[in-house]
């Protein structure tokens, strides 16, 4: 019944939030703006991403290497956008998490919770990558161009993100932190906590995998921000790339927050206020965040097919994904 009453309250904020970008821009406006895209810049977007994403396996596969599980980067390839398949399809990123690392089990052994482990360090390290370039840009003075508010928001984020990565890596804070853990009332919180500690002791001895794997999702995030960059000029847009810089890391974490179906709204709605604030008109933010989720769209479509293709040729299915975030946190699934 919770889960279910968390779900359409999702929805309803979902809904909420696409209301009030529809007011910001007419829908019409939204229609002829996007008939009247350079399809051509949303294609090199496309291959930019696409980019992105290997570069985000050749993450994962250093991560397992680490873990002394070597397995192809074309498969994980595959296997990143089966995930991606089923991110979009799914009310949550639990489906995509479980699919990725099941597939790593089975080519390179390990546990179920052993590769969900590695997914959950390779997911915190894009986010650390992703909030210092938003450092970067509140350092510069870009933000602030902005909005004066944003340097000070994009600076607290990082300095949590760095304080959060220091004292995981640091055994003698985690044993302190699970013992204040174990007090919190809410189980949720609790074996969430303790899995993402046991994931850093995990990899508490290959540091040097952990620095690289950063450098390489620097380069990820660059490739995202450019990937959005790129689909502005098919709206005749010209806002510069350091903007973007500044902006796509804030709009990646108001996406963490739970409050929506996949994003769904928030995402729309975060672009529109960002991108207005930085110069462009409405109706081409809504344009530029629906391309953007068009280009996510295409790739979980080939996902869909890497998929189906790899149940054919084995004949065993993927697994079910788990949809229940406390199942998750036991050990079926990484935040």
């Amino acid at each position: 019944m919770k889960t279910h009453l968390l779900r359409v309250l999702r929805i309803l904020v979902s809904g909420a939030l696409l209301v009030w970008v529809l007011k910001q821009a007419d829908l019409q406006e939204i229609a002829s703006t996007i008939a009247g895209a350079n399809f051509l810049w949303i294609v090199a977007a496309f291959g930019v991403n696409s980019a992105g994403n290997l570069l985000g396996a050749w993450r994962w596969q250093l991560l397992l290497r680490s873990q002394n599980r070597r397995l192809p980067l074309l498969n994980l390839l595959g296997s990143y956008l089966v995930g991606l398949f089923f991110n979009m399809f799914l009310p949550s990123t639990i489906g995509g998490d479980v699919v990725r690392a099941t597939s790593a089990k089975k080519t390179g052994g390990g546990t179920l919770t052993e590769n969900l482990t590695v997914v959950l360090v390779e997911r915190l390290i894009g986010l650390l990558a992703t909030l210092s370039l938003g450092g970067l840009a509140a350092i510069s003075g870009i933000a602030g161009r902005i909005d004066p508010r944003l340097p000070w928001v994009l600076a607290g984020l990082l300095a949590m993100a760095l304080a959060g990565l220091l004292l995981a890596l640091n055994a003698r804070v985690r044993h302190l932190i699970l013992q204040l853990v174990a007090r919190v009332p809410i189980a949720f919180v609790r074996l969430t906590v303790g899995k993402m500690l046991a994931a850093f002791e995990l990899f508490s001895r290959a540091r040097g995998t952990l620095l690289a794997n950063y450098v390489l999702s620097l380069g990820f995030q660059l490739l995202l921000i450019v990937h959005f960059w790129l689909v502005q000029f098919a709206f005749g847009q010209t806002i510069p790339f350091p903007t973007y810089v500044a902006i796509v890391p804030l709009v990646f974490c108001v996406m963490l927050l739970p409050i929506s179906i996949n994003g769904l709204g928030v995402r729309e709605s975060a672009f529109v206020w960002f991108l207005t604030r930085a110069g462009m008109d409405p109706a081409s933010a809504v344009a530029l965040s629906l391309s953007s989720f068009a280009i996510a769209l295409v790739q979980g479509i080939i996902g869909s097919i890497v998929h189906l293709t790899r149940e054919t040729q084995t004949g065993e299915p993927e697994p079910e994904p788990v949809t229940n975030p406390e199942s998750a946190a036991t050990g079926t699934r990484t935040p």
